[in-house]
């Protein structure tokens, strides 16, 4: 059975302006989900859609089976197990914080779920114990630190044990080990066979949560959807649909032409290089022990153009490229990266000499 169903979609605000057009997609139940799109073609609408929050003007949602609407959510049994089965991570976590404690608002679901009090004890003890937030259990959420926020609402949002999670933007404000974090509990719960439908541009760790993608176009329309690896390694659907551009930059006195990407570590160059956590291992495609193959210094060259260009401050992907480096003999290459994490305020100075050492190496500068 299909989690959700959308047939011909579509929704716009009071002044008429569409922001989803046409929609149909089928979402099976245990997929692992990326919804893709540029800033404002609807992503936390669709989302928003699929949690009840609004509703079509026109087309039909259906979820588990069943039609969702505004007049089936007036049936209280259909709304108390669509509540219970599908639940909300939204992009900021104070817009679904409100209780007086941490114990409070983890315990706030099951208990208008009309789950027993002993039945609330255990569920909350076990979430709180398992995402290692037993210390706050006493603290004000308003008091907390966006990591610590974000761990509170999804904690909240698992009290229920639902079927789904639906979760938009969920590294904004997360520190690296925090997303590292999230990306291994995501791997549980999809293990433990949870549909999860995730909204992001984040494609750092988009890889690691999805194995389809739903690109939405700036026309609020689906333009891709297909499996993960296939959508990002199609740059003209992606140069379409604005999540990449083009970019001209020179070595020595060659030219050559990038595409970028909006988001996270993604870098295309005649190909894609999706940065993730695919990658991290020494047996993945990284530089190999000895000396580096031009492709090898090719990827590396990227990275460099990516940090430059965009000011990133990724200081763990810093020191897994050096060490990369200084395992592939490439000292020299490997003291720049470590430079620019020492010295933040001239990074890009040493990124730049770094690059140019791979670029007089494989021959693109003169």
């Amino acid at each position: 059975m299909n989690a959700f169903s959308l047939r011909n979609v579509s929704y716009s605000y009071g002044n008429g302006h569409p922001v989803l057009a046409d929609l149909s997609i089928d979402i099976g139940a245990g997929e692992r989900i990326a919804i893709l799109g540029a800033n404002g073609t609807g992503k936390s609408t669709l989302l928003s859609l699929l949690d009840g929050l609004a509703f079509p003007q026109e087309g039909i949602i259906h979820v588990f089976g069943k039609p969702l609407s505004e007049h089936s959510l007036e049936n209280s049994s259909f709304s108390e197990d669509f509540r219970k089965r599908v639940a909300f991570i939204f992009q900021n976590p104070d817009v679904q914080l409100f209780s007086s404690s941490v114990w409070e608002e983890v315990a706030f679901g099951p208990l208008q779920l009309g789950f027993s009090r002993i039945q609330v004890a255990s569920i909350v003890e076990d979430l709180l114990d398992t995402l290692r937030i037993s210390d706050l259990r006493d603290r004000p959420p308003y008091t907390l630190s966006d990591g610590q926020k974000k761990k509170v609402a999804i904690a909240s949002s698992l009290a229920t044990d639902p079927d789904v999670l639906l979760l938009d933007e969920p590294t904004n404000g997360l520190d690296p080990r925090t997303q590292v974090w999230l990306i291994q509990l995501l791997d549980e719960l999809h293990h433990k066979g949870k549909t999860i439908i995730t909204a992001t541009h984040d494609l750092s760790i988009a890889g690691d949560i999805a194995e389809r993608a739903i690109v939405l176009s700036e026309e609020h329309s689906v333009a891709g959807d297909g499996p993960f690896w296939d959508i990002i390694n199609n740059e003209d659907l992606l140069l379409k649909v604005n999540l990449i551009h083009e970019h001209a930059h020179r070595h020595g006195q060659s030219a050559h032409v990038h595409r970028h990407g909006h988001f996270g570590h993604y870098h295309a160059n005649g190909g894609s290089l999706p940065y993730n956590h695919e990658h991290h291992g020494e047996d993945r495609d990284s530089f190999q022990t000895g000396a580096p193959e031009t492709g090898d210094l090719k990827k590396l060259l990227i990275m460099l153009e990516h940090w430059i260009d965009h000011g990133d401050n990724h200081v763990e992907s810093y020191r897994e490229w050096a060490d990369r480096a200084i395992r592939a003999g490439e000292g020299e290459i490997a003291r720049e990266i470590h430079l620019a994490i020492a010295e933040e305020d001239s990074a890009k100075n040493h990124f730049k000499r770094a690059r140019d050492v791979i670029a007089e190496k494989i021959g693109l500068k003169d």
